[in-house]
């Protein structure tokens, strides 16, 4: 067995694993289909170090071009969350036009703790209170946290810090006249990792409207 497959075996494992001590601790549900997504992903994010041919070979190739542009008239905010140990949490969005123009982008940072999966829905949230306070009212909030995002599709309740995140979610997508969750690929969500990880440090949230076309 080559690396890669013994990397995308232990994937597995730990999948199962991870969606075993969820089915325990939280929701009360197993399901294999939740597993298989997981794992998929997962490897899609490891295959981003990997060439063209090795993603060919193990069946990992991009089915697009990038970032997409939302339809007309919506807005598309992509977030992402950095946990940094001894520092803190950092929440980053940025919000896209129909023609690719950064609209507004902001970051929340602070010292609370959360785990992986909390933080980006606490970004998720972070995002939408953003775009709340913007007037934005048709969006399409983007993450590339797999499990999260698919919670939410869902919308998933259960037990557990998380879901007290997932219902303040729920509560505020009511002040929107549209809006959807969708999965992206991390190295399709560059903007939004790099305003979670923004330095200098500085505890509370900093935005930055924009009236002039930017880079995607």
């Amino acid at each position: 067995m080559g690396l890669q497959e013994q990397v995308k075996f232990m994937t597995g494992c730990w999948a199962i694993w991870e969606r075993r001590n969820k089915a325990i601790f939280e929701d009360g549900e197993w399901r294999a289909d939740l597993v298989v997504r997981r794992v998929r992903d997962l490897v899609c994010e490891m295959a981003e170090n990997w060439s063209l041919d090795e993603r060919r070979i193990h069946g990992v190739v991009d089915d697009d071009g990038g970032w997409k542009r939302p339809e007309s008239e919506a807005l598309k905010v992509n977030i992402d969350a950095a946990v940094i140990a001894e520092v803190g949490v950092g929440l980053g969005a940025v919000c896209r036009n129909d023609r690719g123009e950064v609209v507004w982008c902001a970051v929340e940072q602070g010292t609370v703790e959360m785990d992986p999966a909390e933080a980006e829905a606490a970004a998720i949230l972070h995002g939408l209170k953003e775009a709340r306070w913007m007037n934005n009212s048709r969006v399409i909030l983007e993450g590339d946290c797999s499990n999260v995002i698919h919670d939410l599709q869902q919308q998933r309740k259960g037990r557990g810090s998380i879901y007290l995140i997932y219902n303040d979610i729920y509560a505020i997508c009511n002040f929107f006249d549209s809006i959807s969750f969708t999965w992206t690929r991390r190295n399709f969500n560059k903007v939004a990792h790099e305003l979670a990880h923004l330095r200098p440090w500085s505890i509370g949230t900093r935005r930055w409207p924009f009236r002039w076309k930017s880079l995607m």
